[in-house]
């Protein structure tokens, strides 16, 4: 089955892409009050240090992700459970705000099973190398978390490529490229970083014995999100801890996980900086957890519409 994944890499699956490139302190008055201590919220605590943990841009660079639609391929799996991952991956991504791919579009997600993923990511990355390392600028990790992915020797592993565009425009923005700046603020940039494609390789002989539900769970997570593969969840209920020891019986998605899908998609995708980033998903995911929250504390403020089957 390998070698029929050659024409599907070369042939422009995912395709083109184009070569990349303090505030100021208020002096004190007589109204100043001295000595005033924040104290952070628990939650908001517990929130800051998992989207810190979980998140892994390029240097420098914002969290990108799909803007507006996602398409999702998989290969080398029989047809009935490649669209029973397909159709997860696709839920999931609806639940965010972004729409499934037609059948039969071009997969901007590609998850494919083997069952030597060592050798199959070695492969791959020998054969299409510009799948994996374009011509761009910080348009992911480096060869040295290259090197990584291909001898892991995960159960599942990803390579996610971003690329930068124009804010407004959504057009790519290439190495030397002027970009059109249409005014100063403090809040949002000229530029924005968009997922272009990500490869997703699942390991076999590795996954074991966990049910097809939370694999296809944790493929959904890892596709939407640039996620860190050395991320440590085992303090959070996440589905990123599905192949460790922290793992839950029956792991599955959960409320940190959708929060924080959530908490990215709402996040201004031009946001000036990545503490700027960052802060807005903490903030939009503490929202929602209160909300939950209190909506357990007072049932008569729960939604209690019924989705329409």
């Amino acid at each position: 089955m390998r070698l029929a994944l050659i024409p599907i890499l070369a042939c422009g699956l995912f395709g083109s892409l184009t070569p990349g490139a303090a505030q100021a302190q208020t002096p004190p008055t007589e109204n100043t009050v001295e000595d005033v201590v924040v104290v952070a919220r628990p939650i908001e605590e517990a929130v800051t240090a998992f989207v810190g943990e979980v998140g892994a841009a390029p240097r420098d660079r914002n969290l990108a992700r799909w803007d507006r639609t996602v398409c999702v391929g998989v290969v080398n799996m029989s047809p009935r459970y490649a669209q029973v991952l397909a159709d997860q991956v696709s839920a999931v991504a609806m639940a965010v705000g972004l729409e499934a791919g037609e059948p039969g579009c071009r997969p901007d997600v590609l998850i494919i099973a083997d069952s030597n993923g060592d050798a199959l990511a070695q492969w791959l990355v020998r054969s299409e190398p510009l799948a994996f390392r374009p011509d761009l600028s910080a348009s992911n990790l480096g060869q040295a978390a290259l090197r990584q992915f291909q001898t892991s020797g995960s159960p599942v592993r990803w390579w996610h490529v971003s690329q930068t565009v124009s804010a407004d425009t959504g057009e790519a923005i290439g190495s030397g490229q002027t970009v059109r700046v249409r005014g100063a603020s403090r809040l949002r940039g000229n530029i924005r970083e968009d997922l272009h494609h990500i490869i997703i390789i699942l390991d076999t002989s590795r996954i074991g014995s966990i049910s097809f539900s939370s694999l296809a769970d944790y493929v959904a997570m890892v596709a939407l999100a640039q996620v860190d593969a050395e991320a440590d969840t085992s303090t959070y209920d996440s589905v990123l801890n599905l192949f460790s020891s922290a793992a839950l019986p029956g792991q599955r998605m959960t409320d940190w996980d959708l929060d924080y899908l959530r908490g990215l998609y709402a996040s201004r995708p031009d946001a000036l900086s990545e503490s700027r980033q960052q802060r807005e998903i903490v903030d939009e995911v503490v929202r929602q957890r209160e909300d939950r929250q209190q909506s357990q504390q007072d049932p008569s403020s729960a939604d209690t519409t019924e989705p329409q089957k």
